[in-house]
């Protein structure tokens, strides 16, 4: 009796996530549109209401969001090029200039460091306020599944070192709608 409710509770993905799974949310099509930061984290598409980055340490990183936070980002559409987190002046009051540099260490930088290492692909959303002909005209967008190909130390437009992710959305989805 016991070994069959370990079984069950085993197969329940709401006890026991898959590490290297996909990070998929069933029925979430490429295009939903959430109205703010606070609906992706009400459906669990990505949970921090203001970081841009989800995950855990052990896991690596669920979903990133780019809302045009930092400036040495860069967005080609099917490959992203994210800066990492931290280092920022005033970055709780909206975008703020590189004051110093980024780590390795930071917590949200191990995340998608993690899921470099374990190529756990990851879920991205896009905000209005991203710089990019892919922000969507408002709101939160999903556009899909990346993986997070390289990760490095680089000198920013301010000079400062800076965390950098290289994300490739992976094949065989639906094209990211282009709003602009």
């Amino acid at each position: 009796m016991s070994e069959r409710l370990r079984a069950q509770l085993l197969k329940n993905s709401d006890f026991f996530p898959d590490p290297l799974g996909n990070n998929v949310i069933e029925g979430l099509a490429v295009g939903t549109i959430f109205s703010s930061r606070q609906e992706l984290s009400n459906k669990n598409v990505h949970r921090p209401t203001y970081a841009g980055i989800s995950g855990t340490k052990e896991l690596g990183a669920e979903s990133v969001v780019l809302s045009g936070q930092y400036e040495d980002d860069g967005d080609q559409g099917n490959v992203i090029i994210y800066t990492g987190t931290g280092g920022q002046k005033n970055s709780f009051n909206g975008t703020g200039p590189q004051v110093k540099d980024q780590s390795f260490d930071h917590r949200m930088n191990q995340q998608l460091y993690k899921s470099y290492q374990n190529k756990r692909p990851i879920r991205v959303i896009r905000g209005s306020n991203l710089d990019s002909q892919y922000a969507p005209a408002e709101g939160y967008r999903y556009d899909g599944m990346y993986r997070v190909t390289d990760a490095y130390m680089d000198e920013g437009y301010r000079g400062y070192a800076i965390c950098k992710f290289k994300l490739e959305r992976l094949p065989g989805q639906p094209p990211i709608p282009i709003a602009r």
